[in-house]
């Protein structure tokens, strides 16, 4: 069953003005079961992409290859192993080990350097549908001084939000620490009924946990009525 504080996530997503986004703001996240989504991936209508297997081929995305820079995953058998910073959860316990799976990271070609621009192209699927919904979980930032940028794009190539900065400071209870921490992971994600066909990050080293799809079952009707009684508990303390 969906926690509490997923399903409370999933109610408290932000409308963005004049366009039909919506904004889910950056999140704790240790496993697949912090994701918002985790109803649609346990349904089949989200697409998880976990590159446990050193690629990106789940349905109907790419990441293009022709932009100087190309992606791959870390393996922890590699002598970079130590570079990999992959959601806590994905070796099977929830220990703040991060290195012993796998993340989404892009390399310029000339230089062999880590990139910190990552851009994921999302097709229609057989029904000509864009995904509806799309997230994803950064793990690894490239400054701690600057702004994480994060944008989507409709099938049209409009920008559906224009005012995708987030500070990484504010996902720090100490002072920013981003290499290696599980505790610094956060899941942005967004919702466009038209559709979402383009995912750019900029000023991001590490990626993971790449998740897309058409449709989140609701809450069942227990939930529902224990999210509410939530908010009332919250409304009478404040």
């Amino acid at each position: 069953m969906t926690t509490l504080s997923t399903a409370i996530s999933v109610l408290l997503i932000a409308p963005l003005p004049a366009t039909s986004l919506f904004l889910y703001e950056p999140s704790p996240y240790y496993s697949t079961e912090d994701s918002p989504f985790i109803d649609g991936i346990r349904s089949g209508t989200i697409y998880l992409e976990d590159f446990e297997d050193n690629a990106l081929n789940t349905p109907f995305v790419t990441s293009p290859t022709n932009l100087s820079y190309f992606g791959t995953t870390v393996k922890t058998d590699f002598p970079l192993s130590q570079r990999s910073l992959g959601v806590d959860g994905d070796d099977g316990v929830v220990d703040g080990i991060v290195n012993q799976g796998d993340s989404w990271i892009t390399i310029f070609r000339a230089s062999f350097t880590l990139s910190r621009f990552k851009r994921f192209e999302f097709s229609p699927d057989e029904e000509g549908r864009y995904p509806t919904y799309v997230g994803i979980v950064v793990t690894e930032i490239g400054s701690s001084r600057l702004d994480v940028d994060i944008n989507v794009a409709n099938p049209d190539g409009i920008g559906l939000f224009s005012d995708g900065e987030f500070d990484p400071s504010e996902w720090f209870d100490r002072p920013p620490n981003p290499i290696g921490v599980s505790d610094n992971h956060r899941f942005i994600g967004f919702y466009a009924e038209e559709g979402i066909a383009t995912l750019l990050m900029n000023n991001v080293l590490q990626v993971d946990h790449l998740q897309y799809g058409y449709a989140i079952p609701e809450p069942s009707t227990p939930l529902l009525t224990l999210l509410s009684f939530s908010f009332l508990l919250c409304r009478k303390r404040d």
